[in-house]
């Protein structure tokens, strides 16, 4: 898949953007606005609750980092339609999750039935929470799709014996995945770390 940047103001989706060099991407709004598991507007009882708590004022943006991806059985339905129109086959789901997303015409991209797992939350620009696992609770909370194949480990044996568990059930997934991906739960050491 790829990268996208959800930008909220007064709860409401702005803006969607891809990462593309890191600094400056594209912005896809009326594309995203298409994947049904973007929310278009944040729950209120998420935002309110959480969001006020973190900010005296509130934040005036929000911003949800993810993953857009094209799941395994819509990529094998596409291509089989593809072929079927004589049309060359995509590569892979990555590839035609990124080209999908770069489409010009926005019922292409309904169509193409492309999804999202969230895994970041920002306020005002800045980690929103303290814990990286707050901020998966409060993106749930606020209905935003999260993956749900993770867990909080307390030790490094348990990391380890999380990530051998995935190696061999990683192709059961409906997504393709290069592995797992191991995040420090506490945002103010993930900074300091890089």
């Amino acid at each position: 898949g790829l990268s996208i940047s959800l930008i909220y103001e007064a709860g409401l989706l702005v803006r969607g953007v891809t990462r593309g060099d890191g600094i400056r991407g594209e912005v896809v709004t009326s594309n995203v606005r298409t994947i049904r598991s973007v929310p278009l507007r944040i729950n209120e009882k998420a935002f309110v609750a959480k969001a006020l708590k973190q900010l005296a004022s509130g934040p005036k943006e929000i911003e949800v980092r993810g993953e857009v991806f094209l799941p395994r059985e819509v990529f094998e339905k596409i291509n089989r339609e593809r072929e079927e129109q004589e049309l060359p086959a995509f590569a892979n789901p990555r590839n035609a999750a990124a080209g999908t997303m770069r489409q010009l015409d926005a019922r292409i991209v309904a169509e193409r039935q492309l999804d999202v797992f969230c895994y970041q939350l920002l306020f005002d620009g800045a980690p929103a929470m303290a814990a990286h696992s707050e901020a998966l609770e409060w993106l749930e909370g606020a209905e935003f799709k999260v993956n749900p194949n993770r867990t909080l480990c307390k030790t490094i044996e348990e990391v380890v014996d999380f990530c051998n568990k995935w190696e061999f059930r990683r192709d059961g997934l409906n997504y393709e995945i290069d592995g797992v991906v191991v995040k420090v739960n506490q945002t103010v050491v993930q900074e300091e770390l890089g």
